[in-house]
């Protein structure tokens, strides 16, 4: 995967716990596409961290950006809210991610964003990339209070221009706000239900993007389905996913021996020199790709450990793996024998791998 080092170009307060950083890209060609996610890492009181942002810009935009919101135990991203603005250089990843707006779903589809929270993100991404569509997008948008709603200026400009219609639920008050389309409190599947049915004309057509918070993820999803919503209409990004039990299908106790090739650099007389490797690595039962991996001291990206980020992806050569959790991997990557090393088990000893 290919590296960066960017550089800060503006950080921008959007809330009391939520920053946008703007990066100058210091002449890289960077493309991406609306909806897909950065991995950016960073020491963050001597710990040395990665964790994936999702892009708030659009590709069009000048300086890419993305948004971080303080969040519960968060390390990474509370660090970056209190400290974006003192950090000068970045080290990031590649772009990467499906959760995107294919090309044959723009032209002629209604499209649909049900969004809480930095959950935003991705989809005011897709939402710049969609100013010229004939039919505005119905954006449902849950925050606490106006006060906390990431990117409420430029959502109320683009819905004043008559490019998007909005409608907002405000969790953390109990009275209506005049001027606002919104309600007080929490969405339910009745207002959901009725909100899609009196913009979207043909909703069982029409194309849905969620991202946000997981139980609100849950309860727009299961609303979708109460409705008869295609599965191929319904497109869902996890920041937080809900993880699967591990239940992982082998044949006895035994631990299994997977070989592994991968790429070592070193320096010598300031010259980098890459040396290929194999090396054959033990598997206890129940433990993952990544953790065998790393028990061995054997450096791979990684992030979420959750099967969100995609930065622990590897090729399978060889073997039977059972993958448990894949937010990040299309099919076809899937199809061509790319894995995601947190969340697969060997199921043979036939397994080889290879890590790019």
């Amino acid at each position: 995967m290919k590296k960066y080092k960017w550089t800060t170009h503006q950080v921008i307060q959007e809330t009391k716990d939520a920053v946008t950083i703007f990066f100058s890209t210091d002449q890289d060609t960077i493309e991406y596409q609306p909806g897909q996610y950065l991995n950016i890492s960073c020491i963050v009181n001597g710990e040395p961290l990665q964790r994936s942002y999702s892009f708030s810009s659009a590709p069009a935009d000048k300086f890419p950006s993305i948004t971080v919101k303080r969040v519960a135990g968060g390390k990474m991203s509370n660090y970056l809210v209190d400290n974006a603005k003192n950090i000068s250089e970045w080290d990031i990843d590649a772009p990467i991610g499906n959760f995107i707006l294919k090309k044959h779903i723009i032209p002629d589809s209604e499209l649909v964003f049900l969004a809480g929270g930095s959950g935003i993100s991705p989809l005011f991404s897709m939402l710049k990339s969609l100013i010229k569509t004939a039919c505005p997008p119905l954006l449902l948008y849950s925050t606490s209070s106006p006060e906390d709603t990431i990117f409420k200026f430029q959502l109320e400009e683009m819905e004043k221009n008559k490019q998007l219609r909005i409608f907002h639920s405000f969790t953390g008050l109990n009275k209506e706000i005049k001027g606002i389309n919104s309600i007080s409190g929490r969405f339910s599947q009745p207002i959901i239900k009725s909100l899609i049915g009196q913009y979207i004309k043909q909703k069982n057509k029409a194309h849905y993007f969620i991202c946000g918070p997981v139980e609100l993820m849950q309860l727009y999803r299961e609303t979708l389905l109460a409705l008869q919503i295609p599965e191929s209409n319904i497109h869902t990004e996890y920041f937080d996913p809900v993880i699967t039990d591990k239940i992982i299908v082998i044949e006895n106790e035994e631990h299994r021996e997977i070989l592994v090739s991968y790429f070592e650099t070193h320096y010598r007389d300031n010259e980098e020199q890459t040396y290929e490797c194999t090396s054959l690595i033990d598997v206890q039962p129940g433990q993952s790709l990544l953790e065998a991996i790393s028990a061995h001291a054997i450096q791979v990206p990684s992030s979420c450990k959750k099967g969100t980020c995609g930065s622990c992806w590897a090729i399978q050569e060889n073997g039977q793996i059972k993958m448990v959790n894949n937010y990040a991997l299309s099919d076809e990557e899937v199809t061509e024998g790319k894995i995601l090393l947190c969340q697969s088990y060997p199921l043979d000893q036939s397994v080889s791998i290879v890590i790019a």
